[in-house]
């Protein structure tokens, strides 16, 4: 994945800052990606416990991560210290020990939370968090199965029914779900976790001055990206450029592109540009022998029509002197001779169909093409020529420059810049 500066603005999550000096004594940096952010965290907070050993050996780690405990901070009581190492064992991430925000039950609730789901990062209870809203995080956390998740904490804009409607999708998603942000209005806040259900990247809140149509599409385009969709950044980019980065992240959901990132971005829509109007070409060109196909199709059954009324007339000649058979034949005619008018007049709706067709396509061909020759593809502006009424072997031409000649030479309008 490209390395990209991220800026979370003021919906840093508290959480991050809490787990990264719990483990590390100090911060991690906020300006990568969540999905880089919490890979760090994971490999910061990694714990092998110990295998039982032969007698007489030393006990050895199950694998790569820390081998001891975290020491007891100042408010942890020996009996708290105890209990938090035991269950230490049972778990593949470091747990965090008591902090001053929570009470000793609360501390309890959160070391089985860790031995239900030994392999999340669980965030210790910090205000504005309160008990009731914590203990249903610890729900959350037991319920998801997903290695190395966060569930974070209510934030203080969040109402408790939409912390309840976050921790309900946290049972679940397999990316961390982030709490609603500062300029997230409840409607945007509901449309991130919508889309949040559907994609595996973590969805970054709606950033400050980020206008309500482009972070509904950027929700919409990060459901296909392999890394975080980065928010509208007024700093780096305008609404145009923003409008432009989503374009070239739905043409190439790989990348993670930074904001302001032009070189990439005007190289990404104009090759979808070409693509497109080469598709459009072909899409035109098969339009057209489809048509001509039907109006063939038509004529041919307008003459069967015709063969079949011409045999019934000879037959009904013969049978002239019997008067039921001449009755019957006349019969026979009569239907013929419908379906005859039927097939006419398909015949020449056909042909007022390709007719307008091919009216349609001599005024596109008529129509002025603005082309910027320095721009273009050499292929996509071989197709044009070709969809313009250029004959395939004119535009057998080596070079893009040699193919604006061709162009002037049969006619075709196109105003180059």
């Amino acid at each position: 994945m490209e390395r990209t500066a991220y800026n979370y603005g003021d919906d840093t999550p508290a959480a991050w800052d809490v787990l990264a000096r719990g483990a590390l004594g100090r911060p991690i940096s906020t300006r990568i990606s969540p999905v880089l952010f919490l890979e760090e965290l994971n490999e910061a907070l990694l714990f092998a416990p110990p295998v039982k050993a032969r007698l007489g050996q030393r006990p050895k780690p199950a694998g790569p991560g820390k081998t001891k405990a975290l020491a007891a901070s100042s408010v942890e009581r020996p009996e708290e210290t105890e209990r938090r190492r035991a269950a230490q064992n049972d778990c593949r991430r470091l747990i965090l020990p008591r902090t001053a925000d929570e009470a000793s039950d609360v501390f309890l609730r959160r070391l089985d939370a860790h031995q239900n789901a030994p392999e999340a990062l669980v965030a210790p209870l910090s205000k504005p968090e309160d008990t009731k809203s914590f203990l249903r995080r610890m729900v959350a956390v037991k319920k998801n199965e997903a290695a190395g998740l966060l569930v974070m904490p209510r934030a203080k804009a969040e109402t408790a029914e939409q912390f309840e409607a976050r921790m309900a999708l946290c049972e679940a998603c397999p990316a961390t779900v982030f709490a609603r942000g500062a300029h997230e209005d409840p409607t945007d806040f509901k449309a991130r976790l919508d889309a949040q259900s559907k994609c595996r990247r973590p969805i970054m809140c709606r950033s400050d001055g980020e206008p309500a149509s482009l972070f509904r599409r950027r929700c919409a385009v990060s459901r296909a990206c392999l890394d975080v969709v980065h928010p509208y950044d007024a700093a780096r980019e305008s609404a145009d450029d923003f409008t432009r980065r989503m374009d070239a992240q739905e043409a190439a959901p790989e990348l993670s592109i930074a904001p302001g990132d032009k070189k990439v971005v005007g190289s990404l829509v104009r090759e979808s540009a070409e693509e497109g109007a080469a598709a459009l070409a072909e899409e035109i060109a098969a339009k057209l022998r489809l048509e001509e196909e039907a109006k063939a199709a038509a004529a041919s059954k307008e003459e069967a029509a015709k063969a079949e009324a011409a045999a019934i007339s000879k037959q009904r000649q013969r049978q002239d002197s019997m008067d039921d058979e001449a009755e019957a034949a006349k019969e026979a005619e009569e239907r013929a001779a419908k379906k005859a008018a039927a097939a006419a007049a398909e015949a020449e709706k056909a042909a007022e169909e390709a007719e307008a067709a091919e009216k349609a396509k001599a005024l596109w061909k008529k129509a002025v093409e603005k082309v910027d020759i320095n721009s273009i593809g050499f292929m996509a502006l071989k197709q044009m020529l070709i969809s313009k009424g250029v004959p395939p072997d004119a535009v057998k031409v080596p070079n893009k420059f040699m193919l604006k000649e061709v162009a002037a030479k049969h006619g075709v309008n196109i105003e180059w810049s």
